[in-house]
């Protein structure tokens, strides 16, 4: 072969390589993901920024100030880092008080993003020996290749005069420690009795900073937890330990958001809300040497609450998009789910260990995970066999006329009081809706024909039931059971899902969706997880399934089934209601109100079922529609509101555009405009 041929390929190749990886790099930078902090409504306890490595919570009205950092194995609950400064031999503060004459640092603003928070202050008072008249900068930087934080800091020196400024670091170490991993559990480890602590070492560079009139300088301080200052080498400064950080995360943002597209849009609300929703999935992954998976995706962790990776949280809420940001890297983490026997546990520790119980959404979970991967990528025959051993392991479970009985809450949505207990509509609905995939993605790989024709048969016998069972004619509604007959009508944001099971006839969802009205389900910033119209089962205070508010992914769950109901205006309704998120919190909550913009402080400050806003975006106003069969199809469903652009959105290598209104339709494939008209049904490739 001639060997200038082969040359001439392999540089092809690598220019077609490095262009791809150009755009990768370039469709999306974590700048995207700015807000501004004096904007938030974030409870302190909630406002972290993470390097998939460790996490940060920034002390409030400071500029340099730092609380509890998270690193699994080592928790460092109870620290915090204040900065002292000496400007011409008198003391300032960055500490926060009230009143005035003091000689402190006094906070601007600032913003965060996902890699880091910037901060800004000012300080301009007479001193003895002349003015003192400063502003500050800093970034404060999560390490992402060693467990701790780098903060860089620059200053400006605004008189006529030198200034000598000298930074001490003030620190009250706590109890730092390191604790199995198998303890990261809901809550965050913070007990530190009986284990052993970590060393807190303290790195400096320009600790003594000498400022001419009108010029900047630049100093650094890092804390590293673990390990011994004599050991830790910084031959190239800590603005190397910056540097590499940055590439981390450069090279996260090449992998993680290659797949999924930007969008353009005259409805900022909407665009700020589709860019809060992927931020939520990008603070959800991390990557850590310690971790049984490389990358693994957590729950939540960025508080050290939710390390643990959920089956219902990763793979109930939002699959398609969980599979289109982790693309092949999502095996490992779906492999990890079988490896801890889903019989038993619904999630598993960061070194493997199951968690949790055998939970009644688990076969639900694990089929929608199973069957986005099989639509993005393949039917995988292993992952195939443990959907198929889940959903006939259910038809085990004891049941009266078909339905089963789930038990009571440790199951269940473990709502406060009783009601949703044992024969309930959902999951037990989505028994249907997983023979009906499992036959489908059997169908594809050449299974045994009479099995899957036993599924289907199977799937419409089990809608039979629970419409015989558990519809209540009088109240248009489901209701659940009790082994001694007992029957409570629960209205629970729950019995929606129900929807895309194929159990609901029309009539039955028309009665339901009655039930969708303003000051029950729905309010100005939400929707609440029970009717408050349901006197006997709605409270306020377990937001998430006893209402009051709602699991964050809840809600644009809901809008996506009615985009997919054909119900586009009140899918828009709300989905609306949500869009607060974009423009008040950096990523979702675990949970939120629906009737004010806010979330409780004592929940979670994060979780992946963010992710939920994009689907509803691309799957839902979009239409985006991935098939088994590798086809991709659209049926939009935009409206007047919210004209929309999707760029990039990538699927089996395919590079799709699509340019929306509420009467055109463009879609380019490959860079070739593949259609140009009125909105419909339209197959893509």
């Amino acid at each position: 072969m001639n060997k200038r041929f082969v040359r001439a390929g392999q540089l092809v190749f690598l220019i077609t390589f490095c262009c791809a990886q150009l755009v990768a790099q370039s469709k999306w930078q974590l700048s995207d993901f700015a807000i501004d902090l004096n904007r938030l409504v974030t409870p302190p306890g909630h406002l972290w920024v993470g390097s998939g490595y460790t996490s940060v919570n920034p002390v409030l009205n400071s500029v340099l100030g730092v609380g509890d950092v998270m690193s699994p194995p080592v928790s460092a609950h109870g620290f915090k880092f204040e900065a002292l400064f000496i400007a011409n031999g008198d003391t300032i503060r960055d500490h926060f008080v009230w009143g005035g004459k003091v000689r402190n640092i006094l906070y601007t603003g600032g913003q965060w993003q996902p890699d880091r928070i910037l901060r800004r202050g000012t300080y301009h008072r007479m001193h003895a020996g002349g003015l003192i008249s400063f502003e500050i900068n800093s970034q404060l930087i999560p390490l992402a290749d060693r467990s701790g934080f780098l903060i860089r800091y620059e200053v400006k020196n605004r008189t006529a005069a030198a200034l000598q400024l000298a930074m001490t670091p003030l620190i009250t170490r706590g109890k730092p420690a390191a604790y199995p991993l198998k303890d990261w559990g809901f809550m965050p480890p913070a007990d530190p009795q009986n284990k052993d602590t970590v060393k807190v070492n303290v790195l400096q560079e320009g600790q003594l900073l000498n400022i001419a009139p009108q010029q900047r300088a630049t100093g650094y301080i890092a804390v590293v937890f673990a390990g011994d200052a004599k050991t830790i080498a910084v031959p190239d400064g800590l603005q190397a330990w910056e540097k590499q950080t940055a590439a981390i995360w450069n090279n996260r943002l090449a992998w993680a958001l290659k797949n999924i597209p930007v969008i353009e849009t005259n409805n900022e609300a909407l665009k700020n809300y589709y860019k809060r929703s992927i931020a939520s999935g990008l603070v959800c992954i991390w990557e850590k040497p310690d971790f049984k998976l490389q990358p693994a995706l957590v729950t939540s962790g960025l508080d050290g609450g939710g390390m643990n990776t959920y089956l219902w949280d990763v793979a109930g809420y939002a699959p398609g998009l969980v599979s289109l940001m982790m693309g092949d890297k999502l095996l490992n983490i779906t492999r990890t789910m079988t490896a801890i026997d889903l019989e038993k546990s619904y999630a598993f520790a960061q070194d493997g260990t199951g968690l949790g119980v055998r939970y009644a959404y688990s076969t639900v979970a694990f089929t929608s995970l199973v069957y986005a991967i099989a639509c993005q990528d393949s039917v995988y025959p292993d992952l195939f066999e443990q959907v198929k051993q889940l959903v006939l392991s259910d038809e085990k479970r004891p049941m009266v006329n078909g339905v089963i009985d789930y038990g009571d809450q440790h199951n269940l949505l473990e709502m406060r009081g009783m009601g949703w207990e044992h024969m309930v509509p959902s999951p037990n609905a989505e028994r249907a809706w997983c023979f009906r995939r499992l036959a489908d993605m059997g169908e594809k790989i050449g299974y045994d024909r009479t099995a899957i024709q036993q599924w289907r048969k199977k799937a419409d016998v089990i809608a039979a039931d629970i419409r015989k069972a558990l519809w209540d004619e009088t109240t248009g509604w489901f209701c659940c059971k009790y082994p001694d007959g007992h029957k409570e009508t629960v209205y629970s944001i729950q019995v929606f899902d129900i929807f895309r099971t194929g159990v609901c006839t029309p009539a039955m969802k028309k009665r339901m969706l009655e039930q969708l009205e303003e000051g029950k389900f729905l309010f100005p910033y939400g929707v609440s997880s029970v009717s408050k119209a349901d006197s006997i089962h709605y409270e306020v205070t377990d937001t998430d399934w006893s209402g009051g508010g709602a699991y964050s992914g809840d809600l644009p769950q809901l809008a996506l089934d009615l985009y997919q109901e054909n119900l586009p205006e009140k899918a828009w309704d709300v989905l609306k209601r949500q869009f607060w998120i974009g423009q008040l919190l950096p990523y979702f909550p675990q949970e939120h109100y629906c009737d004010r913009p806010g979330s409780p402080s004592f929940k979670r400050a994060n979780v992946i079922s963010g992710l939920m806003g994009a689907a509803t975006i691309l799957y839902g106003m979009a239409g985006l529609d991935p098939r088994l069969d590798g086809s991709l199809w659209i049926h939009p469903r935009p409206n007047t509101a919210a004209p929309l652009k999707i760029k990039g959105f990538v699927h089996r290598k395919h590079v799709v555009d699509v340019e929306l209104s509420a009467s055109f339709c463009k879609i380019i494939l490959d860079g070739k405009v593949k259609y140009q008209g009125k909105p419909g049904t339209i197959k893509i490739f």
